[in-house]
């Protein structure tokens, strides 16, 4: 395999993120909320069908983002080739985006946790309905807290890309626009930008024409 080819595939490794969350939500469209009721949240665990899809959904997020970790060590060199020596952009990315995957893991395993212990524990569990309240509002502020501070990942990308042109304006425009659907998380539906960016970025760097200009490190000052 070329080095071309291994850019590209570095390049598409965050399409099955996106392809895994979609299929988060797919497979658990249904489950209950902390604003459910009681009968509810008891009935719905208490089907191990549903156990099953949850701790299923879980284990193909995590392969999502396994790949996402490489598809953000990828960008971080991009990002450093783009903006040259001195620049922090890649570093802030780097960061921004390990904190979004860790900070979505303990998330998922945060929303998991009540059907793997009921699974796992059988008879010697009792579920109790304001304990699973608790235990999800906590695996959605940790949810949205990857998604805040995951935000500035995709403003880094947006600024490098405008200065530098190894991307499109129209890719560093939407990278701002993924940035701002990452802070405003709190409210759960611009959570749903920040992914759409990762799943255009993804597909552009992945697909893009063979004769895209690429950027060239920015020169430095003499000394």
């Amino acid at each position: 395999m070329t080095a071309t080819s291994w850019k590209r595939v570095s390049g598409a490794m965050g399409i099955p993120f996106v392809v895994a969350y979609v299929l988060l939500f797919a497979l658990n469209w249904n489950s209950p909320d902390d604003t459910s009721s009681d009968a509810k949240i008891l009935d719905y665990y208490g089907s191990q069908s549903h156990r099953v899809r949850e701790i299923t959904s879980f284990f193909i997020v995590a392969a999502g983002l396994v790949l996402l970790l490489w598809f953000i060590g990828h960008l971080h060199g991009v990002l450093s080739s783009a903006e040259g020596d001195g620049g922090r952009a890649a570093s802030i990315a780097l960061a921004s985006g390990g904190m979004f995957i860790a900070l979505f893991t303990v998330a998922g395993c945060v929303w998991i946790a009540t059907p793997a212990v009921i699974s796992d524990a059988g008879d010697k569990f009792t579920l109790d309905p304001n304990t699973f309240r608790l235990v999800a509002v906590m695996g959605f502020l940790a949810y949205i807290a990857a998604f805040m501070l995951g935000a500035p990942f995709a403003f880094a990308v947006g600024v490098v890309a405008w200065r530098t042109g190894f991307l499109p304006r129209w890719l560093a425009a939407a990278s701002f626009l993924g940035g701002l659907g990452g802070l405003l998380s709190g409210l759960f539906f611009p959570s749903f930008v920040y992914v759409a960016w990762i799943l255009v970025l993804s597909g552009y760097l992945a697909f893009r024409p063979a004769g895209a200009a690429q950027a060239q490190p920015a020169p430095t000052a003499p000394a």
